[in-house]
């Protein structure tokens, strides 16, 4: 489990227009360099932000992403 690569892909789809829109129509495809543990790529292609918190993301960011909830 990586707490900080969670928190990039957050800041990432926080500020970059083109990453979050490919976020939007492939999550598997735009999570593909990512870092991540197979439970925090469950997470964000669920896009359960409960469980993001849980494996640490900042609280401040996941409900800052535009246009995903």
């Amino acid at each position: 489990m990586s707490r900080y690569e969670t928190n990039v892909v957050l800041y990432r789809l926080k500020k970059d227009s083109t990453f979050r829109d490919r976020f939007k129509s492939n999550p598997g495809q735009a999570l593909a360099g990512a870092h991540l543990s197979d439970e925090e790529r469950d997470a964000f292609v669920r896009w359960d932000l409960r469980k993001l918190n849980e494996l640490g993301g900042l609280p401040h960011l996941l409900p800052s992403v535009p246009g995903l909830r």
